[in-house]
């Protein structure tokens, strides 16, 4: 098959988001003027949430708002001035807390997506290589791919295929220096796990070999001081790891972190970074919010509040299990996919969905292949058990109705012939 050329790429994603939208499934607004967390109005009709990633609900904590109220009434909606310059007071707060958490060096960032930018031109040299797991965050592959320019080789591999990341291994040694493989803790649409033990042990086998965790979706709800679940399974940040968390999304601030334990590659990053020296430095009311967060993942209270989710996503998982929906992975993450097939499918399923009175998220090109359109279900505290009960029967109600094609309007992907690695397409790096 031919591969995807950027402007094939680009019009592919355009003409699924404007179908998707047209369908009413994509670009939608909230409508209430306050919201709970456990419900979501759109279009005039409240609906049970199973989209948020905020699965512990910290976004709705007194604590964090009050934070957040406190500091805009002390320094203004914002500290406008680059953090080269100089920080806001609010920072080394924290700063401090955040690093007693991981219990390693770390740097704030403006968010995830701005932290790789910054990051990964810094951390990898001219004389390195670069292997992508083939699902790890666009984010990560974005900022990756500004690396052509200064020759970098960058490879990509099958979802978490652990002999051919070895192959790669092999053949870039004799002429790279270090090797990064960069790759999701959780992974944010299937929300299935990387094999961390696996790729640590390939690492003490191979000590050119580097990894570049982001584990975003796997922040908070587990591991120790809630800082996710890379660190639930390795400990700690060893000299041969970055690995990124994130202050937003569960955490229920805004912004994101790194930890590095190389002292001389941190201090390259802190001094400079690009995006993290040229970016707007968080708002002061995100950094209050998220040293309001930081203190609770720091006390035992993080330990609850991951229980009482885990007894939702167990709760979940055990109804699937007596349903024949095609569940892609298995596991006991917040992140659920049921597969839908093609476009068409997945919307007609999550419009069923939300007449029913949920709502879900459509995964779709490009965060998945277009023939592996689904549903992403999310599970957070708070959401109740007799709602997450409802949601399964409607599942298992409309699903079947849902694969009743449409005449579709999506004729470019009907022309179009997509390069399919291991069931997922390939973009040219």
């Amino acid at each position: 098959m031919a591969k995807i050329k950027h402007n094939n790429f680009l019009e592919t994603v355009n003409e699924v988001f404007t179908d998707a939208k047209q369908e009413g499934v994509l670009h939608l607004y909230a409508d209430e003027n306050e919201f709970p967390g456990r419900t979501i109005i759109i279009k005039g009709n409240k609906l049970f949430h199973f989209g948020t990633t905020g699965y512990l609900g910290l976004e709705q904590d007194k604590r964090l708002k009050d934070a957040a109220i406190s500091a805009i009434s002390r320094y203004g909606t914002q500290f406008p001035l680059s953090k080269s310059y100089i920080s806001h007071p609010l920072y080394k707060e924290l700063e401090e807390c955040v690093a007693k958490m991981y219990q390693t060096p770390i740097i704030i960032t403006k968010n995830s997506t701005l932290g790789h930018l910054g990051v990964i031109p810094s951390a990898v040299d001219d004389q390195d290589a670069i292997i992508l797991d083939h699902q790890v965050h666009w984010s990560v592959q974005s900022a990756a791919k500004l690396l052509k320019t200064r020759s970098v080789p960058i490879e990509m591999i099958r979802h978490n295929h652990l002999d051919m990341l070895e192959d790669k291994i092999k053949s870039l040694s004799n002429t790279r220096r270090k090797i990064w493989y960069m790759a999701d803790g959780i992974y944010s649409m299937y929300g299935d796990y990387a094999p961390v033990n696996e790729l640590m042990e390939l690492a003490k086998k191979y000590s050119q070999l580097h990894l570049y965790f982001d584990d975003v979706h796997g922040m908070s709800w587990t591991g120790k001081n809630g800082t996710g679940y890379v660190l639930s399974q390795v400990g700690e940040v060893n000299e041969q790891m970055l690995l990124f968390g994130t202050l937003s999304k569960t955490f229920g601030a805004s912004g994101a972190v790194l930890a590095c334990s190389d002292k001389k590659m941190y201090d390259k990053i802190k001094t400079f970074g690009g995006p993290l020296t040229f970016s707007a430095q968080l708002e002061p009311a995100s950094v209050a919010a998220a040293t309001a967060s930081a203190k609770i993942h720091l006390s035992p209270e993080i330990y609850k509040f991951q229980k009482e989710l885990k007894e939702r996503t167990q709760y979940f998982n055990d109804l699937l299990k007596q349903t024949n929906l095609p569940l892609i992975d298995n596991n006991n993450t917040p992140v659920f996919y049921i597969g839908t097939g093609m476009p068409r499918t997945g919307y007609n399923f999550v419009n069923r969905l939300m007449k029913e009175g949920f709502f879900v998220n459509l995964g779709i090109f490009p965060a998945v292949p277009v023939k592996n359109t689904g549903v992403r279900i999310t599970i957070s505290r708070h959401n109740e058990l007799e709602e997450i009960k409802e949601l399964v029967d409607a599942m298992v109600y409309h699903f079947p109705k849902s694969l009743v094609d449409k005449p579709g309007k999506l004729t470019h992907l009907r022309r179009m012939k997509l390069t399919m690695a291991n069931g997922l397409p390939r973009f040219d790096l």
